[in-house]
């Protein structure tokens, strides 16, 4: 899987996230911008350990703060 499919798996696993009431939690540009404090080389180094839902939801952790 290249880098560009990876992004765009945890980015479709971002905007999939809902609240408690089944509300999306995220919209695209929110969800963008959390996928975009991840380099390329950053998710280049996790690629082998971590599921595109993995670090979607450590980035929706992020998105709570």
């Amino acid at each position: 899987m290249s880098i560009e499919e990876y992004r765009q798996q945890i980015l479709t696993s971002l905007l999939a996230k809902t609240n408690s009431k089944g509300e999306p939690r995220f919209d695209e540009a929110a969800a963008k911008e959390l996928l975009a404090q991840l380099s390329d080389e950053e998710l280049e180094e996790g690629i082998m350990f971590n599921t595109p839902d993995d670090v979607a939801e450590v980035l929706s952790e992020v998105g709570k703060l």
